[in-house]
């Protein structure tokens, strides 16, 4: 990624042990300085501030929280709308009661190691994207193509670019990616087509050199955005983004 787009990546650390998130907040800001963690020993604590739009891009829940058991917090997480990637740590997790809990959005996973650092490099290297970066990514778009947030139809689209981010085949825009996103944001199918059209209508009604560029760099000049090119675009984008900032870290 670009600099600007990973100046900061917020993470909540969730767990009832002090000494333990404490530990993980001091080595992860001290081995990445854009890693920024914030520590929460009640899952009711931070729901409220997800609730309140609070900035988190990943919550990783690693044991037992002091108010609600692992599951109790999965559900009310999983009722947030717009709610940030969830990383579950530990053994415990991998059971038929985890399972029922997650959701095919690419919005949580199990990682096989301990270390969360080790964890996010694995995930950038792994999927060459990263899909935690999603989301600091299209607010950074979305601002650029001149549209004013919060906007549901933005949402829409930052929910199908994790969709695609997600996996390495090409999914079926309409049966897949869509449908995806209208179980996320407990809509339809047609309300998610129609407000995704409307955001392509409000990028090219703004017309900013930022989405010029976006159409001349990704073919989309000279021909009518559909919502299937605007999501290939929009991830190919992200792909980029991610080479350019690996060239010049080097």
């Amino acid at each position: 990624m670009t600099e600007r787009l990973v100046s900061k990546l917020h993470v909540a650390l969730l767990s009832y042990d002090e000494r333990e998130i404490r530990v993980r907040k001091n080595y992860l800001e001290e081995q990445n300085p854009a890693i920024c963690c914030v520590c929460f020993h009640s899952g009711e604590e931070l729901l409220r501030e997800l609730r309140q739009q609070r900035s988190v891009d990943i919550v990783v829940l690693s044991s037992q929280l002091e108010d609600m058991d692992g599951y109790e917090f999965l559900k009310r997480l999983n009722s947030l709308h717009n709610r940030p990637l969830l990383l579950l740590q530990g053994d415990d997790w991998y059971s038929d009661a985890t399972a029922s809990f997650l959701r095919p959005d690419g919005r949580q996973y199990l990682p096989e190691r301990s270390s969360l650092l080790d964890l996010l490099l694995d995930l950038r290297s792994s999927t060459d994207i990263g899909i935690f970066w999603v989301l600091p990514f299209c607010k950074q778009l979305y601002a650029e193509w001149g549209i004013q947030q919060p906007d549901v139809n933005c949402e829409y689209l930052t929910t199908a670019l994790q969709v695609v981010c997600g996996t390495e085949r090409k999914l079926a825009v309409r049966k897949e990616i869509l449908q995806a996103v209208a179980e996320e944001h407990h809509t339809t199918v047609a309300a998610v087509d129609c407000g995704m059209r409307r955001l392509i209508d409000g990028a090219e009604k703004y017309n900013t050199e930022a989405w010029q560029k976006f159409k001349q760099d990704y073919g989309l000049m000279g021909h009518s955005v559909t919502l299937g090119k605007l999501i290939y675009a929009g991830r190919q984008k992200l792909i980029d983004s991610g080479t350019q900032g690996r060239k010049a870290g080097r």
